[in-house]
């Protein structure tokens, strides 16, 4: 289902494309819009236990096209250092394929919602995260992409 890529040797391990998705602080989330575009919204994200999860609106474009467990793609980059006078960058990027789905179970939702928060703000303590989801109740909502194909691909070729 999923091509082999071309540039064997630029390939890393699952271990190092996981290690990307886990150290970035974004991504960027394509989807397909009704008419067959695609469409393409950067997200903060988390990486856990395998699979990839950001908090949305409930409401607008990017949530509207996710009921159903649709097929998405999700793209992040660790590293883009463009090598001048050599007609190449040195990169480090990982690449997900999976179905999204909205979580529905509220202490999924607030072990997410620590989880996501402390990535970013380490400090914040579980009382002001869980205080903060209390208050938001219903404006927000989580979604896991179940992830069925991850790649990393990297170069450092001087």
């Amino acid at each position: 289902m999923f091509r082999e890529m071309r540039r064997k040797e630029k390939q890393t391990t699952s271990e190092v494309a996981a290690g990307i998705m886990t150290r970035t602080s974004n991504g960027i989330l394509a989807l397909t819009l009704e008419d067959g575009y695609p469409y393409a919204v950067p997200v903060s994200h988390l990486y856990l236990d395998g699979d990839i999860y950001f908090h949305t609106g409930n409401a607008g474009q990017k949530y509207d096209l996710l009921p159903g467990g649709p097929k998405v793609c999700f793209t992040a980059v660790e590293q883009d250092d463009f090598q001048p006078g050599k007609f190449t960058t040195y990169f480090r990027s990982a690449i997900a394929f999976g179905t999204a789905s909205i979580v529905q179970d509220k202490a999924e939702i607030t072990r997410l919602a620590r989880a996501l928060t402390k990535k970013y703000e380490p400090d914040i303590s579980d009382a002001a995260i869980d205080k903060f989801v209390a208050a938001e109740e219903g404006q927000f909502a989580f979604v896991k992409i179940t992830v069925e194909h991850l790649t990393g691909k990297e170069d450092h070729t001087p």
